[in-house]
């Protein structure tokens, strides 16, 4: 198995970030969720995040350290507790490329994440995944997540 590199995004990952977004949609979504908003949300903060930046946020890119072939990414940023009112790192999105599955390119991006955050000061990692998400919930938990609230929409 080839060497993975973890390393910090760079502009020319652009394009390899915004084709794997439309993945995030691929489990089957509450029926009050648009796809193309959530894209569009999507693409606009990683665009704005890659392009100039945040002293809180950061995103790293899994590539092949032989062929430098893009493999996924994870973005990284500060999240509050709601009850505690702490910060803590919260992964904001985590895709592995469709032709990188199942080699443990999720994992090491985790890895990193829980990295990133303990460097950063916080001894807390969140993330949300949908609740038809079953292979992501499965590498959570296998990673030592627990769940911790569901959240419930109607629309009105």
């Amino acid at each position: 198995m080839p060497e993975i590199n973890i390393r910090l995004v760079t502009k020319e990952d652009t394009d390899f970030i915004l084709n794997l977004l439309p993945s995030l949609t691929d489990p089957e979504l509450p029926h009050w969720r648009d796809p193309d908003v959530m894209l569009d949300i999507d693409q606009r903060i990683l665009k704005s995040e890659i392009h100039d930046g945040s002293e809180n946020n950061a995103i790293f890119i899994a590539e092949d350290n032989e062929t430098k072939k893009q493999l996924g990414f994870i973005f990284l940023e500060i999240g509050t507790d709601y009850y505690h009112r702490e910060p803590h790192g919260h992964i904001a999105d985590i895709i592995v490329a469709p032709d990188a599955r199942g080699r443990g390119i999720g994992k090491l991006l985790m890895n990193k994440a829980e990295e990133w955050t303990k460097k950063s000061g916080y001894n807390l990692l969140t993330l949300n995944v949908f609740d038809d998400n079953k292979k992501a919930r499965k590498l959570y938990q296998s990673l030592g997540f627990t769940p911790d609230l569901t959240k419930y929409g109607k629309i009105l």
